[in-house]
């Protein structure tokens, strides 16, 4: 009897990971750390070249809870373009997924104040479900793994002044069918295109404070709306610390750090406020961000106010020339 109640839970909670579309995209606290991974355009809009690494552990306590690992880099290579490359390893009980994809972006620039970039995302998804591990037998629905590859691809529009920015983007363009297997209940199962519109300001707080709102929406087919509002007080371009809640869904406290002119650390705790609450003890993420050089070719890119670095580096930028003033 106990065998049995076993692989009825392994059946139900493989099928409905099955069912969500394998959680579609991990979803972060700390998603202005990782934003081109939203939004391509976002590539290169430092100045710089950054590279972040995050690691996210997802209701923590929880078998087979879900575990992300990200490393991500970006950087402006010239006036107008920027390139990056992410790795995103994303594994819920059974199911393993890596996405590589590479990023472009082009910016023009409206006024000397402002940035507007458009961006695109290449790559794809390579998923192992490893349903061998369930121990599930006489069942040809589980009798062998399933290794795939799934090419996708993304879009997007970043606006952003040193204190405003507005991002609309899209990813899963292509909608890659991730499973399908015939004379089955659960036939299919495909990463649904996910939209995702961000805003944010930052408010000067005296000298030495500042203040930073932004929210971000997520929407997918057939699932509810996920909205994200955020705010943060900023300390000297050195320490930041707030608070954000993800309507019905969570509440998280966040840090970041700068512990040298080029290195940031950031966590962030996130408490469940639905029924989940009772069976595990929240979500833990944390984050490295390295700056990894300035490029001086494209020294005229502002900062945008998602990201914040040396007080110098980010005066250095609001100083320099609007690039078609030299032409």
């Amino acid at each position: 009897m106990k065998n049995i109640f076993k692989q009825f839970v392994f059946v139900s909670a493989f099928l409905i990971i099955l069912k969500s579309n394998a959680q579609q995209d991990p979803l972060y606290t700390q998603y202005y750390n990782n934003f081109s991974l939203i939004n391509p355009a976002y590539a290169g809009s430092h100045g710089l070249f950054t590279a972040t690494a995050n690691i996210r552990s997802q209701w923590a306590g929880e078998a087979g809870s879900p575990e992300t690992q990200t490393l991500s880099i970006h950087g402006a290579t010239g006036k107008n373009v920027g390139l990056g490359l992410s790795i995103v390893n994303d594994k819920v009980f059974v199911l393993k997924e890596t996405d590589i994809y590479a990023d472009f972006s082009y910016s023009i620039y409206p006024n000397e104040n402002s940035t507007l970039a458009f961006g695109l995302k290449a790559g794809g998804s390579f998923l192992d479900v490893n349903l061998l591990e369930l121990g599930i037998e006489n069942d040809d629905l589980f009798s062998e793994n399933i290794n795939e590859f799934n090419p996708n691809m993304g879009a997007g529009v970043f606006y952003y002044t040193d204190r405003f920015f507005a991002s609309l983007s899209t990813v899963n363009i292509l909608k890659s069918k991730h499973y399908d297997k015939s004379s089955t209940v659960v036939s299919s199962a495909s990463d649904e295109m996910i939209f995702y519109i961000s805003s944010g300001y930052v408010f000067d707080l005296g000298d030495s404070f500042k203040l930073r709102p932004s929210f971000m929406l997520r929407a997918v087919n057939d699932s509810p709306l996920s909205t994200d509002i955020s705010a943060s007080i900023l300390w000297l371009d050195k320490l930041e610390f707030g608070i954000s809640h993800r309507i019905d869904e969570s509440v998280s406290g966040l840090f970041q750090l700068r512990l040298t002119d080029n290195l940031k650390i950031g966590y962030t705790y996130d408490a469940i406020t639905n029924n989940l609450s009772n069976y595990n003890n929240g979500s833990h993420e944390f984050s490295i961000i390295l700056n990894l050089n300035k490029n001086k070719r494209n020294d005229h890119k502002r900062q945008p106010p998602l990201y914040w670095m040396k007080k110098q580096h980010s005066e250095d930028i609001l100083e320099l020339k609007n690039p078609e003033e030299e032409n």
